[in-house]
């Protein structure tokens, strides 16, 4: 049982998986991102010796909202406790 494989080959098959290729790249980059200004929040808090708990640190790793980690940063350089940035 021959199976045609022609769809796959064809130019509307190309664009589909160029259009998933470039979903999957934003997306990675998105989160790149995100997992980078959650790092840079935690890197300014630990070395201002400010403590977080496991609570803080699971919200901090969850979050991919860029808008907030980079307002967490911003709070993060004159925060005195951790509660400041996230209750």
């Amino acid at each position: 049982m021959a199976t045609d494989l022609s769809f796959f080959r064809s130019e509307s098959a190309q664009r589909l998986r160029e259009q998933g290729r470039e979903q999957g790249l934003e997306q990675g980059l998105e989160q790149g991102r995100a997992e980078q200004a959650a790092r840079s929040v935690l890197t300014v808090l630990t070395g201002r010796g400010i403590e977080l708990s496991a609570a803080h640190r699971a919200r901090l790793a969850e979050t991919t909202d860029l808008a907030q980690l980079n307002t967490w940063l911003v709070q993060a350089l004159t925060a005195t406790r951790a509660s400041e940035l996230f209750d």
